[in-house]
């Protein structure tokens, strides 16, 4: 029997430019991700960040239209682990992160603008970035667009029946 927790998600080696911000800053630093998961990011760092840490994570590369991390502007991530390059002369770091909150729009999280949940696609953004449709589905703006291009008919009733929640 293993004596380490298996991965709930498959990791894929990607090596992409990134922002980050510790929430205790207010200043982004400019790094690259090494791998990313359904789950979480991995990323190189210049400064060592202790576990339970949240860091906000901006991606360069922003493409809502394609799978994989830039699909989302911004994520809210927590450190689980981090660990020394293992060149010991270079003060580099990797930061493994657990995914908490996704955005398209840069995601800080400041616990005053109350926030809701793209009905689509599960991003998080402000109230008043909410855009609805006829049955009040709350929709992120990518996603509202996406939405206003289905043709009227019978897929688009069933989109909309969906998106609420009534599928019988």
């Amino acid at each position: 029997m293993p004596n380490f927790i298996q991965r709930a998600y498959p990791r894929k080696a990607l090596q992409t430019p990134i922002r980050y911000m510790v929430s205790d800053s207010s200043q982004f630093r400019s790094t690259r991700t090494i791998n990313f998961s359904m789950g979480g990011l991995c990323f190189e760092t210049d400064q060592k960040l202790a576990p339970e840490t949240e860091v906000c994570v901006v991606m360069d590369n922003y493409a809502p239209g394609i799978s994989g991390p830039e699909r989302y502007r911004s994520y809210l991530t927590r450190v689980r682990w981090n660990q020394p390059h293992s060149v010991p002369s270079k003060d580099i770091f990797f930061a493994g992160t657990q995914i908490m909150a996704c955005s398209h729009d840069v995601f800080i999280s400041s616990g005053e603008e109350p926030c809701h949940i793209c009905d689509l696609c599960g991003a998080v953004m402000q109230e008043c970035l909410i855009e609805c449709t006829e049955e009040n589905a709350q929709l992120c703006g990518p996603c509202h667009r996406h939405y206003r291009t289905i043709p009227e008919g019978q897929i688009s009733k069933c989109v909309e029946r969906f998106l609420i929640g009534n599928v019988v």
